[in-house]
């Protein structure tokens, strides 16, 4: 009786602090692979000061929290997120010259799409990873073929630091690598936004460019809700070839499958679960371990377990 009647005052202290917030909202369909449980409360963050406040007020509350972008590169629990998820719904791209700083909750694809109205060039190996400028940045997103990364056109990058209060952090202290960056491994530092340095080019040859790196992304899953990548690849070799060798492309446990398109992809084939996604990629894991001696690292994130 005394939990439930925390609870009501926890959300009637949310909804008088930040207005419009919801309970039990359901994030599958906030999510690119269309699965997960409710959030206990959802608040849709649409500034940077919305953002801000939400993630005050939750610490202050001693309540978890947590910021979701485009919904790409996680798994949430069946049973959801026990706390505030707080969407990041801020949209807004500034200019200055060939310097553009994009708030954490614009998507990447249409970060690619605005500067190219503007003449820039740089992001173009962008086009088509899902998820938004917080989650590309801080798993420094990009192309293994090509190895380009979203970190080589960063200049700096706008946080909420541990004492919940704005800092500028240059590229040379974010500690950019391989699919990581200081921002997976602090839990107590938030995106808020992030500034690139591109330069000017021709629109013929910006839309080129375009252009060969959707081919190069045709081998994708399109058509079924999936997160991304599953996996990292380990040194020296490719996750999907070594999934492939294994014999487990097309591998089914209930709705989870992994992709018959590439073998790095596990695809909401209907009515998935998170559960049967998790027994899925310990399958693989397993697989892969007893098969080559390589041992996979997931790439996605886990939510409410």
């Amino acid at each position: 009786m005394l939990v439930c009647q925390y609870m009501s005052e926890v959300y009637q202290e949310l909804q008088s602090q930040l207005g419009e917030v919801s309970q039990n909202e359901k994030l599958a369909p906030f999510t690119s692979f269309k699965i997960g449980g409710p959030a206990q409360y959802f608040f849709s963050a649409k500034t940077n000061e919305d953002l801000i406040k939400s993630v005050k007020l939750a610490i202050s509350l001693s309540i978890k929290y947590f910021i979701l972008g485009n919904g790409s590169n996680i798994l949430i629990s069946d049973k959801g997120f026990p706390g505030l998820v707080i969407k990041q719904d801020n949209m807004k791209i500034s200019y200055d010259g060939t310097l553009v700083t994009a708030a954490s909750g614009v998507r990447l694809q249409k970060l690619v799409r605005d500067v190219v109205e503007h003449n820039l060039t740089g992001l173009e190996y962008l086009i088509g990873i899902p998820g938004t400028i917080g989650g590309g940045v801080a798993g420094n997103v990009g192309t293994p073929q090509e190895g380009q990364w979203i970190n080589e056109h960063i200049v700096s990058v706008e946080i909420l630091d541990s004492r919940r209060e704005i800092a500028e952090i240059l590229k040379a202290s974010c500690d950019f690598s391989y699919r990581n960056s200081r921002f997976k491994k602090v839990d107590n530092e938030l995106i808020v936004s992030a500034k690139f340095e591109l330069r000017k080019s021709t629109r013929s040859s910006i839309d080129e460019n375009i252009k060969n790196f959707l081919r190069k992304r045709s081998h994708q899953p399109i058509n079924l809700p999936c997160a991304g990548s599953i996996f990292r690849n380990p040194a020296e070799k490719k996750s999907w070839k070594l999934i492939d060798d294994a014999g487990l492309r097309g591998k089914k446990i209930g709705g989870a499958q992994v992709s018959e398109e590439h073998t790095n992809f596990i695809v909401n084939a209907g009515e998935a679960t998170a559960e049967d996604v998790v027994i899925l990629i310990s399958y693989i894991k397993q697989q892969i371990r007893d098969k080559y001696r390589v041992q996979l690292q997931e790439e996605i994130k886990y939510i409410g377990f």
